[in-house]
Protein backbone atom coordinates (compact mmCIF):
# COMPACT_ATOMS: atom_id res chain seq x y z
CA UNK A 1 0.00 0.00 0.00
CA UNK A 2 2.90 2.57 0.67
CA UNK A 3 5.14 1.57 -2.09
CA UNK A 4 1.40 2.28 -4.47
CA UNK A 5 0.92 5.52 -2.77
CA UNK A 6 4.89 6.57 -2.92
CA UNK A 7 4.46 6.02 -6.78
CA UNK A 8 1.39 7.88 -7.45
CA UNK A 9 2.50 10.37 -5.45
CA UNK A 10 5.96 10.39 -7.63
CA UNK A 11 4.07 10.28 -10.85
CA UNK A 12 2.30 13.10 -9.96
CA UNK A 13 4.91 15.45 -9.11
CA UNK A 14 6.62 14.21 -12.27
CA UNK A 15 4.26 14.85 -14.29
CA UNK A 16 3.73 18.20 -12.72
CA UNK A 17 7.18 19.03 -13.21
CA UNK A 18 6.93 17.95 -16.79
CA UNK A 19 3.61 20.20 -17.29
CA UNK A 20 5.75 23.23 -15.36
CA UNK A 21 8.81 22.56 -17.68
CA UNK A 22 6.82 22.56 -20.87
CA UNK A 23 4.59 25.60 -20.01
CA UNK A 24 7.98 27.34 -18.56
CA UNK A 25 9.59 26.64 -22.28
CA UNK A 26 6.16 28.04 -23.58
CA UNK A 27 5.25 31.36 -21.22
CA UNK A 28 6.08 34.68 -23.27
CA UNK A 29 5.69 37.86 -21.83
CA UNK A 30 2.85 40.10 -22.39
CA UNK A 31 4.98 43.27 -21.06
CA UNK A 32 2.72 43.83 -18.16
CA UNK A 33 3.48 42.15 -14.54
CA UNK A 34 0.47 42.23 -13.52
CA UNK A 35 -1.23 40.04 -16.92
CA UNK A 36 1.60 37.77 -16.40
CA UNK A 37 1.41 37.07 -13.05
CA UNK A 38 -2.53 36.38 -13.99
CA UNK A 39 -1.51 33.84 -16.69
CA UNK A 40 1.19 32.26 -13.91
CA UNK A 41 -1.66 31.55 -11.73
CA UNK A 42 -4.09 30.92 -14.25
CA UNK A 43 -2.02 28.27 -15.33
CA UNK A 44 -1.21 27.18 -12.11
CA UNK A 45 -5.18 26.80 -11.71
CA UNK A 46 -5.28 24.42 -14.68
CA UNK A 47 -2.56 22.14 -12.93
CA UNK A 48 -4.11 21.34 -10.48
CA UNK A 49 -7.49 20.99 -11.92
CA UNK A 50 -5.65 18.99 -14.56
CA UNK A 51 -4.28 16.65 -12.05
CA UNK A 52 -7.57 16.05 -10.17
CA UNK A 53 -8.96 15.03 -13.71
CA UNK A 54 -6.29 12.40 -13.69
CA UNK A 55 -7.93 10.62 -10.56
CA UNK A 56 -11.64 11.45 -12.13
CA UNK A 57 -11.06 9.67 -15.21
CA UNK A 58 -9.13 6.88 -13.28
CA UNK A 59 -6.08 7.48 -15.12
CA UNK A 60 -4.02 7.90 -12.13
CA UNK A 61 -5.04 6.39 -8.56
CA UNK A 62 -6.55 8.34 -6.01
CA UNK A 63 -3.96 9.58 -2.94
CA UNK A 64 -4.09 12.06 -0.21
CA UNK A 65 -1.87 14.45 -2.26
CA UNK A 66 -4.69 15.48 -4.35
CA UNK A 67 -6.02 17.09 -1.53
CA UNK A 68 -3.39 19.54 -1.94
CA UNK A 69 -4.31 19.93 -5.95
CA UNK A 70 -8.30 20.92 -4.08
CA UNK A 71 -6.75 23.17 -1.42
CA UNK A 72 -4.61 24.91 -4.10
CA UNK A 73 -7.15 25.12 -6.51
CA UNK A 74 -10.06 26.97 -3.45
CA UNK A 75 -7.06 28.83 -2.83
CA UNK A 76 -6.64 30.09 -6.24
CA UNK A 77 -9.86 30.41 -6.86
CA UNK A 78 -10.18 32.81 -3.92
CA UNK A 79 -7.75 35.58 -5.03
CA UNK A 80 -8.67 35.32 -8.42
CA UNK A 81 -10.82 38.86 -7.82
CA UNK A 82 -7.33 40.13 -7.53
CA UNK A 83 -5.40 39.35 -10.49
CA UNK A 84 -7.21 41.55 -12.36
CA UNK A 85 -6.10 44.91 -11.78
CA UNK A 86 -6.92 48.28 -14.12
CA UNK A 87 -4.39 48.30 -16.67
CA UNK A 88 -3.49 44.88 -16.72
CA UNK A 89 -5.77 44.19 -19.58
CA UNK A 90 -3.04 44.43 -22.41
CA UNK A 91 -3.73 43.19 -26.00
CA UNK A 92 -1.24 40.26 -25.82
CA UNK A 93 -3.48 38.53 -22.68
CA UNK A 94 -6.47 36.76 -23.66
CA UNK A 95 -8.56 38.91 -21.27
CA UNK A 96 -11.44 40.95 -22.85
CA UNK A 97 -11.46 44.79 -22.04
CA UNK A 98 -14.92 43.63 -21.14
CA UNK A 99 -14.12 42.83 -17.69
CA UNK A 100 -13.10 46.36 -16.73
CA UNK A 101 -16.27 47.84 -18.03
CA UNK A 102 -18.11 48.85 -15.29
CA UNK A 103 -21.30 47.46 -16.88
CA UNK A 104 -19.76 43.89 -16.50
CA UNK A 105 -18.62 44.26 -12.76
CA UNK A 106 -21.03 42.29 -11.24
CA UNK A 107 -21.25 39.45 -13.91
CA UNK A 108 -17.88 39.21 -13.59
CA UNK A 109 -17.57 39.49 -9.76
CA UNK A 110 -20.71 36.61 -10.13
CA UNK A 111 -18.47 34.03 -12.09
CA UNK A 112 -15.51 34.34 -9.50
CA UNK A 113 -17.66 33.76 -6.48
CA UNK A 114 -19.53 30.78 -8.42
CA UNK A 115 -16.10 29.05 -9.33
CA UNK A 116 -15.29 29.85 -5.53
CA UNK A 117 -18.22 27.78 -4.13
CA UNK A 118 -17.72 25.29 -6.19
CA UNK A 119 -13.95 25.08 -5.71
CA UNK A 120 -15.05 24.26 -2.21
CA UNK A 121 -17.30 21.77 -2.74
CA UNK A 122 -14.45 20.07 -4.81
CA UNK A 123 -12.40 20.10 -1.51
CA UNK A 124 -15.18 17.99 0.04
CA UNK A 125 -15.66 15.87 -2.88
CA UNK A 126 -11.73 15.36 -3.32
CA UNK A 127 -11.70 14.69 0.80
CA UNK A 128 -14.17 11.97 0.29
CA UNK A 129 -11.91 10.00 -2.07
CA UNK A 130 -15.01 8.91 -4.02
CA UNK A 131 -13.97 8.69 -7.63
CA UNK A 132 -17.41 9.43 -8.92
CA UNK A 133 -17.86 12.63 -6.45
CA UNK A 134 -14.29 13.76 -7.17
CA UNK A 135 -15.34 13.66 -11.06
CA UNK A 136 -18.83 15.58 -10.48
CA UNK A 137 -16.95 18.05 -8.61
CA UNK A 138 -14.53 18.57 -10.82
CA UNK A 139 -17.22 18.87 -13.84
CA UNK A 140 -19.15 21.23 -11.87
CA UNK A 141 -16.13 23.61 -11.20
CA UNK A 142 -15.20 23.04 -14.74
CA UNK A 143 -18.12 24.43 -15.88
CA UNK A 144 -17.98 27.78 -14.04
CA UNK A 145 -14.78 28.41 -15.92
CA UNK A 146 -16.96 29.28 -18.63
CA UNK A 147 -18.52 31.87 -16.76
CA UNK A 148 -15.51 33.74 -17.05
CA UNK A 149 -14.12 32.30 -20.36
CA UNK A 150 -16.91 32.64 -22.90
CA UNK A 151 -17.62 36.03 -22.00
CA UNK A 152 -14.74 37.65 -21.03
CA UNK A 153 -11.58 35.69 -22.69
CA UNK A 154 -10.27 36.76 -26.10
CA UNK A 155 -10.18 32.94 -28.07
CA UNK A 156 -6.61 31.63 -29.02
CA UNK A 157 -4.75 33.05 -31.71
Amino acid sequence: MSNRLTKTVFGVILGSGIILGVASAHSETTGNAEADYRIAEMKKLGMNMGAIGKVAKGEVAYSDALNQNAKAVAQLSANMGKWFPAGSGVEKSRSKPDIWDEANKDKFAKAIEDLQAASLQLVVAVQSGDQAKIGAALKATGATCGGCHKPFRKPKQ
